[in-house]
């Protein structure tokens, strides 16, 4: 963060310093988790669900920390020599001390959220705005409640530019992100299937997305997927008095995308006929990829610097990866899984040629409602025996996608696992010299561990 004092930490805060006397220190950082922590910061414990973080406060001093927050009613008084700054809630306190520190901000700043891709178009914006900002960007997949503070607070004097992912769970909370936020370009990648048991319909979902033009500056720009149907619908009514962008390979938008080719490296299209390649695979990447195209010309970036952007190198973990092995890959995509990602997986793997054998490894796909069975089975048809010659499923809910895939499959192809040592077996057993194994699950089925245990196998 930019240079602060206690004394100004306090005040964004609004917490009560003791003592007063110490309101001159220089603070080097905010920090919530001791195992990060470093000298000269200041500790911010957090009460969540298993653990108070006030239990550390003795460890962060330890390590150097400048002050604490604490509670206001518990504050020690045993020690003069320690800095507390007293408040009555500290993730409260935290979430202030956040929204204070950025509008005491001038910076580019780039919020985005939807179902699926921000955290890929998060990378990738990022990527290009480097080009020509010094540029920050959400840490891995933190935005949530806590998450987006952390990242608001990791901007410093010498940053130009911030790219905020903001995910949610139900309706307020992208409200509560984007008014922290203040984006300058509110950006929606799309809207699909994720949170429907918390929201019960596409159309809250939405609703619940576009609460990020709460945030928007009354000068700003709003970019979205108008190929998305649900979303387009859900944009159409509404009045936005800000600048709206929308993009896609429907002659209705604003913007229109034209998908040239795939490999197993990249994917290559072009924005207004103008043509990009972008170090993903995918053809889905290619929506991620054109928002970064139009955020870097919106912000005076020529296409050919743009095109530098794109050859992106700091991709976060999990998403569509393609890993080589000794004598079979492994296309990895285990951080998120519903329906339209799925769909979109297993229709990647179907345009990755020149392997022997292909494999599919499906997980669960959760939170989604009491449609979920039906939802799983619906998938599962959708499988095409053509392009996989074998499937394995893990979890209970891909039972009902093994269900659909039984119509199109012989029944001998297709494999349903309980437990992972089982699955991996069997997926050792199938696995021969020039195999693609696609594993693709929602994140709490821990599919990773499946691709460590794989990647010593020998085809």
């Amino acid at each position: 963060m930019k240079h602060q004092t206690l004394g100004q930490i306090a005040k964004y805060a609004k917490a009560e310093l003791h003592p007063a006397i110490q309101e001159s220190r220089i603070v080097r950082a905010v920090s919530i988790d001791t195992r990060t922590l470093n000298e000269g910061d200041v500790y911010v414990p957090i009460i969540g669900e298993r653990l108070d973080g006030h239990r550390f406060i003795d460890t962060a001093f330890d390590k150097g920390a400048i002050a604490s927050f604490h509670d206001a009613s518990h504050i020690p008084s045993h020690d003069d020599s320690r800095t507390y700054l007293a408040v009555d809630d500290t993730t409260e306190a935290f979430t202030r001390l956040a929204a204070n520190y950025r509008a005491s901000l001038d910076l580019h700043m780039i919020g985005i959220t939807g179902s699926n891709g921000k955290t890929t178009t998060k990378d990738i914006i990022h990527s290009v705005m480097q080009q020509k900002f010094r540029t920050i960007k959400t840490t891995g997949n933190l935005n949530n409640a806590i998450g987006v503070p952390r990242t608001l607070l990791q901007i410093n004097e010498d940053s130009e530019a911030a790219v905020v992912e903001m995910g949610m769970s139900g309706l307020g909370e992208i409200s509560h992100l984007t008014r922290l936020v203040r984006p300058h370009i509110a950006i929606i990648t799309n809207v699909g299937e994720a949170h429907l048991e918390q929201l019960g319909t596409r159309e809250n979902i939405a609703k619940a997305k576009l609460e990020i033009l709460e945030g928007l500056d009354a000068d700003g720009i709003f970019l979205y997927n108008y190929d998305n149907e649900i979303l387009r619908n859900a944009v159409a009514q509404r009045s936005i008095p800000q600048r709206v962008i929308s993009f896609g390979t429907d002659s209705g938008a604003d913007v229109t995308l034209v998908l040239e080719r795939t490999t197993p490296v990249s994917t290559s299209f072009s924005v207004d006929g103008a043509s990009f390649t972008v170090d993903l695979l995918g053809a889905y990447q290619m929506y991620n990829a054109a928002v970064a195209v139009i955020v870097g010309r919106l912000y005076g970036l020529d296409d050919t610097t743009i095109q530098k952007g794109l050859h992106i190198t700091d991709q976060t973990k999990w998403r569509t990866e393609l890993e080589h092995f000794e004598g079979f890959d492994i296309l990895v995509d285990v951080y998120k899984s519903n329906p339209s990602s799925l769909e979109e997986a297993l229709h990647t793997a179907g345009l990755l040629h020149g392997y022997h054998k292909k494999i599919a490894i499906l997980g669960d796909m959760l939170e989604l409602g009491p449609d979920e069975w039906e939802l799983h089975r619906d998938v599962g048809r959708k499988i095409d025996p053509n392009v996989f010659d074998d499937v394995l499923f893990y979890g209970k809910l891909s039972k009902a996608m093994m269900e659909g895939a039984m119509e199109n499959f012989d029944p001998s192809h297709l494999f349903h696992f309980d437990a992972k040592p089982d699955l991996v077996d069997k997926a050792k057993y199938l696995i021969s010299h020039n195999s693609l194994v696609l594993v693709k699950g929602s994140r709490a089925m821990r599919l990773e561990e499946v691709v460590e245990s794989l990647s010593v196998v020998t085809a």
